[in-house]
């Protein structure tokens, strides 16, 4: 019976190398821990997966054989997973991990807005169900209030459509100035503050509009607080692991 977590965030958030870092940190603790990646389009990638649905989706093949562009390509290869999810789970179940970390597609929305995504996830998991996410905020695409709530709300929507459970982590804090960390992490903890900024930015939003998005992304909990993590460094990876713990129930040591 293996957990899954999948790593989330839109292109470029750090989805790879995040799962690349959690999955160095657990074995260091000595954690069983395999990782899956589930991206048929990926061409490199910072580690080696223990399950990969590249060795049976080759999106080469796909390109041709439908004469697709590159993101007609990635859509149709997700698609394609569903008819090879056995296989997937075959290898899952041969290698038998405690835990499993899944890499989703760089292009979130091939997973998460499709119709295939949510079923992968859900035969993925089985009847079992043991399921959680970590959602990277990349602080390049949240340097301002309203690209803050902007991300948040597309988290939100992610949660909404896949029914997962997930936690958000800014990622990146390596290449973080203090002050800027500190901004990111007090707009998480103060609704009041993430407020006053939106309002000050002289953005189109209406002040009513302003709170009331922060107040449904609070009443969500979306509104908490954000780690800051580094695959760089390995900071907060106990953290980060000790969320998903909760969100799973783990009823071993909790870290973080």
């Amino acid at each position: 019976m293996s957990k899954f977590g999948f790593i989330l965030g839109p292109a470029g958030s750090g989805k790879s190398l995040m799962t690349y870092a959690l999955h160095h940190w657990m074995e260091l603790v000595e954690l069983d821990v395999a990782i899956l990646n589930l991206d048929p389009g990926v061409r490199a990638l910072p580690y080696s997966p223990h399950i990969d649905v590249r060795d049976y989706i080759d999106i080469d093949k796909i390109t041709e054989n439908y004469m697709l562009g590159p993101n007609g390509a990635l859509m149709a290869a997700m698609d394609h997973v569903l008819t090879i999810i056995d296989k997937l789970i075959t290898d899952i179940e041969t290698i038998g991990p405690e835990y499993v970390l899944v890499d989703t597609p760089g292009q979130m929305e091939i997973f998460a807005y499709r119709q295939s995504g949510p079923i992968i996830q859900k035969l993925l998991l089985g009847a079992d169900n043991l399921g959680a996410g970590l959602f990277l905020v990349d602080p390049t695409l949240a340097s301002t209030a309203s690209s803050f709530v902007s991300i948040l709300l597309l988290s939100l929507s992610v949660s909404y459509r896949l029914q997962l459970p997930h936690t958000l982590l800014i990622t990146k804090s390596d290449l973080l100035r203090p002050k800027t960390k500190e901004r990111l992490i007090r707009w998480g903890e103060d609704p009041e503050l993430l407020v006053t900024d939106l309002l000050q930015e002289g953005t189109q939003l209406e002040a009513d509009l302003s709170r009331d998005i922060t107040e449904v992304l609070k009443n969500h909990n979306y509104v908490s607080e954000f780690p800051a993590v580094s695959a760089e460094t390995n900071e907060n990876m106990e953290i980060a692991f000790g969320m998903l713990q909760r969100m799973w129930g783990d009823d071993h040591e909790v870290f973080g």
